[in-house]
């Protein structure tokens, strides 16, 4: 469940509606890499990667940890939404 706290931050948040989309994926599912991103979310990794690209600058999206990604078996960077 998403704290009331969060959603008012999200709704406040000055990104672009492709940078929403790949936010709320890594919102959804947590510390995960952009390929599994463009594989459960079905959009094309060279429009995922730009956009974590984006949100790392901006603060929104941070590196997890690097670990094997569940759909290509290659270490990978996990990323995740920054907290606070």
């Amino acid at each position: 469940m998403i704290q009331p706290t969060s959603l008012d931050a999200y709704q406040n948040l000055k990104i672009g509606p492709r940078q929403r989309i790949i936010f709320l994926a890594f919102w959804k599912y947590g510390a995960v890499t952009n390929l599994e991103i463009s594989t459960w979310e079905k959009i094309p990794i060279n429009q995922v990667t730009p956009r974590t690209n984006e949100l790392v600058k901006l603060g929104f999206i941070v590196e997890s940890h690097k670990r094997k990604c569940s759909v290509s078996g290659r270490i990978a960077i996990a990323w995740r939404v920054q907290h606070g």
